[in-house]
């Protein structure tokens, strides 16, 4: 009996372990499922089975016992290795659609795919038509794609250098060592982790700095061009008109370009808490940039003209307010990139200092929001009327009015100092005098504009009818209004509608038959065939001629809308220089192909080699002139009323002393160089280089026109 209570109390004993040691196992396996990923909690509970059979097996031996500990041991490393993989696991980067999309609609980036196309788009159609009042239109587009390209890959480059500096050595070592921490004690490895998320935001916090900074900078500038762009344009005359647009839009357009690649490369950057595989980031980065792209390219296609001050100042306004948005979170939360689980924490403390330092930061946006009143309300040049700035007491001219509309800054301008005794009144667009007239005579002061009214000298021609026109490119309305006296119905085609008003209240053009305020080449696109018997053309401005109207697509039009013994008399400004001739000889060589019959004249035959007008005439027939004799004029009471019945005005019968001379000489003035169909190339639309030809003549119309009128006419617009 004792012996059997011994067994029983022995048998008793182990059960008790056996239970105590299930009850322990039951408990770890517990709290380690708690703790553990799935993984991990599947490996301690096998690790608990093989416990529970070792304690079964080996309850009344010691060295099954020992076994058991040894194996316990083992399956606690085992245990131990189980979680590190797990934790490694669960650590490495992923890759989702979903992870693409919260990076993309971060505050910063999705601000800045917003405003970057907008802005971008707008400085690069609106900073060249800002140079064209000083240097005109054919250099301001010169090289200007991909000197603002140059200037965006810059900040790129620049922000890279900047992400390498605020990026310090530390970090790597804080790395590093929190690699190594891994295999210490469990402080080691808190420490350093600590010490990786600090290094982490050190980053994130010059990555936003700077992105910030940028984004005032950038307004700064484009609210500040206004005041630092006049001071450049009195350099233009040392600067020329082929380094003076570049070196002006070092104060616009370049450091603006530069600045947004700069901001655009920082966004892109992974801030420490974007965990995502390097697929997901590289996508983003790819669609932002490809969203940047085509957003510009939108904008810039689809921005109409116009005024060009507003677009400017507004674009400030909004990139501030965008960077006083990124200040503004950055208080609050301590980042601007959402979403962001710190933004979930208790807002920060802000001390005084704090508040001080916000405050400050907001001075750029007062600056750009003083600098635009400024400009919207005093500035010279953004105000639509004349004001008091530009007809100083000192000055020899008098702005009688002033535009700026579709193809520029349009004015006119009386001279004060007689010339010969007489007073001049001059239309300006931009760089260039698109006409004038004497005050005293009425004669216009550019002689060539009366040399395409010789189409009605032409011989060959059906006549007894009434006689219709059509005038591409009004100007002051000279060889209009000369048709328009001797009975031609005349339809006008110009593109700027304030030239139009300013040629009738300030030039006394007459009333046409018909006036059409759209673009030339549109027009003959659509207009009837068979209409015209004489079609004028003449859109010289800013140094050179649109190539749409020259192509022979274009002629091909023309000659379409004419009539079978219809003239074209087409005005273009070259050269017979040899250098300087690529574009007259291709201008010559287009017409040749599109009618058969041309013969050109000079303005002057004093330098047959000189930059000047030349007036082409071109028919399905062979072009022989006239005598030219005066028109009479109406001398009684009675002539005079049929005129006006016949909508003729009293100003347009004045006889012109100019007109007169140079009807009767002008065919004494035709081309020294005769045509060769091997020089010069055809201008087609496909392949169209006519205002690379131009360069050459353009700079000197340039400088032709700053010996004619003063800087300070040129500047003051």
């Amino acid at each position: 009996m004792i012996k059997q209570r011994k067994r029983n109390n022995a048998a008793g004993g182990s059960s008790n372990r056996n239970n105590n040691s299930n009850t322990v196992t039951s408990n770890l396996n517990g709290s380690t499922s708690s703790l553990l990923p799935e993984s991990a909690a599947a490996s301690a509970s096998s690790s608990s089975a093989s416990l529970s059979l070792s304690g079964k097996n080996g309850s009344t031996n010691r060295t099954q016992d020992a076994q058991h500990a040894t194996t316990s041991g083992s399956n606690g490393m085992r245990r131990s290795s189980s979680v590190s993989k797990s934790s490694v696991s669960s650590s490495k980067p992923k890759h989702s659609q979903a992870m693409l999309l919260e990076l993309l609609l971060t505050v910063t980036r999705a601000s800045l795919i917003i405003i970057t196309p907008l802005v971008a788009g707008m400085t690069l159609r609106v900073a060249p038509s800002m140079m064209e009042p000083i240097y005109g239109s054919i250099f301001i587009e010169d090289l200007f794609l991909e000197y603002a390209l140059f200037s965006a890959g810059v900040g790129v480059v620049l922000a890279m250098i900047y992400t390498v500096i605020i990026s310090p050595s530390s970090s790597k070592a804080d790395l590093t060592k929190a690699a190594t921490a891994t295999n210490t004690d469990s402080s080691s490895n808190a420490s350093s982790s600590v010490s990786a998320k600090q290094a982490g935001l050190r980053k994130d916090a010059g990555l936003r700095k700077g992105i910030i900074i940028s984004l005032d900078l950038c307004a700064l500038i484009l609210a500040g061009s206004f005041l630092t762009i006049p001071v450049l344009f009195r350099q233009s005359e040392e600067f020329g008109p082929w380094r003076g647009p570049h070196l002006t839009q070092l104060a616009l357009a370049y450091p603006v370009l530069a600045l947004l690649g700069f901001a655009n490369t920082l966004a892109c950057v992974l801030r420490s808490y974007e965990n995502v595989h390097v697929r997901t980031w590289m996508s983003c980065v790819l669609i932002q940039v490809g969203a940047i792209l085509g957003l510009t390219l939108v904008v810039f296609q689809m921005a109409p003209q116009g005024q060009n001050c507003p677009r400017v100042y507004t674009s400030a306004i909004l990139v501030a307010v965008i960077s006083g948005l990124h200040k503004l979170l950055t208080a609050i939360h301590g980042e601007v990139a959402l979403p962001d689980e710190r933004l979930n924490q208790k807002k920060k403390v802000r001390s005084a200092t704090r508040q001080a330092s916000l405050v400050v930061s907001f001075i750029p946006l007062v600056l750009v929001l003083a600098l635009s009143a400024h400009t919207a309300t005093r500035n010279p040049q953004c105000q639509t009327g004349v004001t008091k700035a530009h007809n100083p007491i000192t000055s020899n001219y008098t702005i009688l009015a002033r535009n700026e509309s579709v193809t520029g800054w349009v004015s006119v301008v009386d001279e004060h100092t007689p010339r010969n005794n007489l007073h001049i009144r001059i239309m300006r667009a931009g760089h260039s005098l698109i006409g004038g007239m004497y005050a005293e005579t009425g004669d216009s002061i550019f002689g060539t504009f009366y040399i395409p009214e010789a189409v009605r000298l032409i011989k060959n021609r059906v006549k007894g009818h009434q006689e219709t026109a059509l005038q591409i490119g009004l100007g002051v309305g000279i060889a209009s209004g000369s048709l328009i006296q001797q009975g031609v119905l005349v339809d006008v085609v110009e593109i700027d509608p304030v030239v139009a008003d300013y040629a009738s209240m300030y030039f006394d053009w007459p009333t046409p038959h018909q006036l059409f305020i759209q673009d030339g080449r549109q027009y003959i696109q659509s207009a009837a065939e068979n209409k015209y018997d004489y079609v004028i053309h003449d859109v010289f401005t800013g140094g050179g001629v649109p190539p749409s109207l020259f192509s022979l697509e274009a002629l091909h039009d023309i000659q379409r809308i004419m009539k079978p013994d219809g003239v074209l008399a087409l005005n273009m400004v070259g050269s017979e220089h040899p250098k300087k001739a690529e574009a007259l000889n291709s201008v010559r060589r287009t017409l040749q192909a599109a009618f058969p019959h041309v013969v050109a004249f000079k303005e002057s035959p004093d330098d047959p080699e000189a930059y000047q007008n030349i007036v082409f005439f071109a028919a399905q027939f062979p072009i022989e002139f006239e005598e030219y004799e005066p028109p009479k004029m109406p001398t009684s009471n009675e002539e005079m009323q049929e005129w006006k019945e016949r909508g003729h005005l009293d100003h347009a019968l004045r006889p012109s002393v100019m007109r007169d001379w140079i009807l009767s000489s002008f065919q004494d003035w035709a081309l020294s160089t005769p045509y060769d169909p091997t020089l010069g190339e055809l201008i087609l639309d496909r392949n169209n280089t006519l205002n690379s030809m131009q360069r050459m003549g353009a700079e000197d119309h340039w400088h032709a026109m700053r010996s004619l009128l003063p800087l300070d006419f040129w500047v003051n617009y």
